[in-house]
């Protein structure tokens, strides 16, 4: 239950709140009535839909036949990345667990890599939607696209497993302790070997860009905390090595530029 717990539920629970917060002129329900309208009704809206309708396409579809891939070209760059850092991730870890009440902590890193990520990937969309800056959404929706799009080829042909799956290191599966059974459900759309650029840093960063430049007060508030949140966790649950956590957050700047130039932004909706 943990998988559809966190996407079904917590997720959207933790996206209202946080629209609800972002945009008080609005109630969630009118800014997401209205975004769904255009959606169905304009082109933009078609290409924002098409957007992440594309995205979760390929990751599905790329998750699939990933091991075959990896087996098929023979190498593995994990050992390269470890040679590089060493037990970098085990000492973040290791200190982490040393602080009190680190079993609560634990849950809330696992809550905001989960929950957290994927409502902070959404919330620009709608905030800035429900703040009239409809143009600086679009331009979102692009970057996050990108993010996508730029990383596939790594991870097609740059196979690095994840810390605590790689066998080189002694840092512990907290996500699956913590829920178990979470990691297969999440495979699906994420492959062990994909960590070579971290997307989950990438694209909280290019959220946090589009918040900071385009967003009120408010969204840049909330967008801090939470891609600080979501790089600790990728870090202290071993998911990532500190490497692909280092590089995910030029790349996720890279996309937002790269957006910006493909659909500049109206002066209008900047800060």
């Amino acid at each position: 239950m943990a998988f559809p717990l966190h996407y079904f539920v917590f997720a959207p629970l933790l996206l209202w709140a946080l629209l609800a917060f972002t945009v008080p002129a609005k109630t969630p329900f009118a800014i997401f009535a209205e975004a769904l309208q255009a959606l169905r009704t304009t082109r933009g809206g078609r290409l924002v839909a098409g957007a992440y309708g594309g995205v979760l396409s390929v990751s599905l579809i790329e998750g699939h036949f990933d091991d075959a891939l990896t087996q098929a070209l023979g190498y593995d760059l994990t050992p390269t990345v470890f040679a590089l850092e060493g037990n970098f991730v085990q000492a973040i870890q290791d200190g982490f667990l040393a602080l009190p009440g680190a079993d609560f902590l634990v849950g809330i890193l696992a809550l905001v890599y989960t929950a957290g990520y994927i409502a902070w990937l959404v919330l620009p969309v709608f905030a800035l939607f429900g703040l009239g800056r409809v143009q600086a959404a679009g331009t979102y929706v692009a970057a996050f696209a990108l993010n996508y799009a730029l990383a596939l080829p790594f991870y097609l042909f740059a196979p690095v497993r994840e810390v605590s799956w790689s066998g080189l290191t002694n840092t512990r599966q907290l996500l699956e302790e913590h829920w178990p059974g979470i990691t297969e459900p999440l495979r699906a759309e994420s492959a062990l070997d994909n960590c070579l650029p971290s997307l989950h840093v990438s694209i909280a960063v290019t959220a946090l860009w589009f918040a900071v430049r385009y967003g009120n007060r408010r969204l840049a508030l909330v967008g801090w905390p939470l891609t600080l949140g979501v790089t600790l966790s990728v870090l202290v649950l071993a998911i990532h090595w500190g490497i692909d956590t280092a590089a995910g957050i030029p790349f996720g700047i890279l996309c937002a530029l790269l957006a910006e130039r493909l659909l500049p932004v109206p002066p209008r909706e900047a800060l």
